[in-house]
């Protein structure tokens, strides 16, 4: 939780620089505009997670990890490895697109288009950017709610490295990861491997037999720098996984045993190149998942297939603008059915004065199945004084029925892209050894398509999805303090008013708090003491009578022992008190867990 970070708006990364002490001139963001920005210049609402928060976390599933930030919550049906959502003010993965190492991990074949954080954990991740707000003009369809960008393993040093890391613990949870780097003067390459293993708990609330997961999972990111303004590189990611878990059984009635095998691999190959003020990137990505359900007796194929085509330039006057542009081709295609969609965008990046930035952003997605979608954004930075900047930006989006939501048997051919406004106003404040955030934000959804177990419109049997309306506004709060040299206290808040269809949306907590507190009680022993509190919760319309969807407060810590200079034993203890919760009506979570580990560099 060190950079809890409600990050600064809409920027210019060639604007001339401003000497503003109070602001980490170092930290960038890389997804909130087109090119590279300095955080205090960046206009968007960004939270930035750094290697070695991501390598400390106290949490195992990655998705859980994540709501220590302001804005974000999760729930899940069950142990590791069964579905997680995490959601964005409010919003589930469908309006989440998820990015590793530039390449778009979101499942073409699912429902709901998202990603599924089930099994995904920090082992062999490295930065995490979080991008909030409708970005269509920045990403195209289903950027509704923001954008989650995670980079893997990257070199930190020169010459060539290394690290071996073990870890067991409750639920006959065994992990081991390795990871190894070279960096020269031109080169990057990085490599890490994992495999994962768990007994876990049984996914039904009703159930007693237990829901294991495996998993093994590789990343690879290379690039060289051929001449002074050419580079090339590629990133590539592999996943297999096998997930027990259960669908059925509420109220009582025995679960079924159900199995979810997936594998999923990536590529994505860039060059970039610079002739004079004008700097050049084209990518060619290709994503593929391939899922058997085996649910209630019955194996179901899901095999979904992405491949894109990016062409982004910039140019840059060295003056108070610069402009971005681009386009991209992608296709999308599952079992049944092949979309494509041809997107062209432009980005102004202003600086009119030393202590102002705008950035203005359109976009036109031209969509196979449907007519074109216009989306732009807007966005300020404005440093009142060197500490304290304000932040406004108001952004439209929108996101296009999945091809299982066009399926005549569950959905309607007929049905037209969502469409979504989003605002945000913040201020931040720094001060020495800390800073205090504030953001108000809001959106709203026409059109949202949802899933309705009770229509009997299509022929499925056992529900349609169906369209409404969706907003949500809301306050996120966060800041930090040094409270001396030896602790560190993080706090952030969330309170988030969601509607979905003139009722309270599902698993959205109204109220949402996370207190970390960070300690250094040797030269060799750290801690870190993480308080969550999660109240006012709506559980969905498929929880069973019998649930405890509620409020919950969990309480975690994780601590580090260096043995050697190369060698960390490390602890982690997941829910100390064992508070007894759900986040999905109808399916456990983990009680009282302890981990321990080793790593090793070298």
């Amino acid at each position: 939780m060190k950079h809890i970070a409600t990050c600064a708006l809409c920027a210019l990364a060639t604007a001339p620089a401003v000497a503003q002490e109070a602001f980490d001139l170092d930290t960038i963001t890389v997804i909130a505009n087109q090119t590279a920005t300095a955080l205090e210049r960046s206009g968007s609402t960004v939270e930035i997670i750094t290697e070695a928060e991501v390598q400390a976390a106290p949490r195992a599933r990655l998705g859980d990890f994540l709501t220590f930030q302001p804005g974000i919550s999760a729930s899940a049906n069950g142990p590791l490895g069964t579905t997680s959502t995490v959601r964005i003010r409010g919003l589930g993965g469908a309006y989440v697109p998820v990015f590793i190492d530039g390449i778009d991990v979101t499942d073409p074949a699912s429902s709901g288009g998202g990603f599924d954080f089930g099994g995904l954990t920090n082992a062999g991740l490295g930065r995490i950017e979080v991008l909030k707000g409708s970005q269509s003009a920045r990403f195209g369809q289903n950027a509704v709610a923001g954008v989650i960008n995670i980079e893997s393993l990257r070199p930190t040093e020169d010459g060539v490295h290394g690290f071996a890391e073990v870890e067991a613990g409750s639920f006959d949870f065994r992990r081991g990861v390795l990871g190894l780097t070279a960096r020269t003067a031109r080169t990057d390459l990085a490599f890490s491997y994992s495999r994962t293993e768990s007994d876990g708990f049984s996914a039904s609330a009703f159930g007693t037999e237990k829901d294991g997961f495996e998993s093994s999972q590789a990343n690879l990111y290379f690039r060289h720098q051929i001449t002074d303004t050419f580079a090339a590189g590629l990133s590539a990611l592999y996943i297999d996984s096998r997930a027990e878990f259960d669908e059925f059984g509420g109220d009582g009635a025995p679960p079924f045993d159900e199995v979810n095998k997936t594998e999923a691999m990536g590529l994505r190959g860039f060059v970039e190149l610079v002739t004079g003020p004008v700097s050049h990137e084209i990518a060619l990505s290709w994503f593929e998942s391939d899922r058997v359900s085996n649910s209630n007796g019955v194996a179901s194929p899901f095999k979904g297939e992405r491949r894109r085509v990016d062409y982004r330039g910039s140019y840059d006057t060295g003056g108070i603008w610069s402009l971005n542009f681009g386009a991209d081709y992608t296709e999308e295609e599952d079992l049944t059915q092949t979309i494509d969609i041809v997107g062209v965008q432009a980005e102004l990046l202003l600086a009119p004065t030393d202590t102002l930035d705008l950035a203005f952003s359109v976009r036109n997605d031209d969509h196979s199945e449907f007519s074109s979608e216009l989306s732009s954004r807007a966005a300020l930075s404005w440093r009142a004084r060197p500490d304290l900047i304000v932040r406004a930006s108001v952004s439209d989006g929108f996101r296009a029925p999945t091809l299982t939501q066009l399926n005549p048997f569950f959905g309607d051919p007929d049905f037209q892209p969502e469409t979504s406004l989003s605002y945000d106003l913040g201020v931040e404040k720094q001060f020495d050894g800390g800073f205090l955030r504030a953001t108000l934000f809001y959106t709203e959804i026409d059109d949202q398509i949802f899933f309705d177990g009770n229509s009997t419109r299509c022929p499925s049997g056992f529900g349609c999805f169906e369209t409404g309306d969706f907003d949500a506004r809301g306050l996120e709060l966060s800041g930090q303090v040094a409270i001396n040299a030896f602790l560190t206290l993080d706090a952030a808040y969330t309170y988030t008013d969601a509607d979905q269809n003139n009722a309270r949306a599902a698993r959205v907590p109204r109220h949402d708090f996370a207190l970390g507190l960070g300690a250094q009680i040797t030269p060799r022993i750290d801690a870190q003491f993480t308080l969550q509190h999660v109240a006012d919760i709506e559980p969905s319309a498929f929880a069973p009578a019998i649930n405890k969807v509620d409020d919950y407060t969990l309480f975690h810590v994780n601590a580090n022992y260096a043995l050697t200079d190369r060698v960390t034993a490390f602890l982690r203890v997941e829910n100390l008190f064992d508070e007894d919760y759900e986040t999905a009506g109808g399916f456990n979570t983990s009680g009282r867990a302890g981990f321990v580990g080793l790593r090793a560099s070298f």
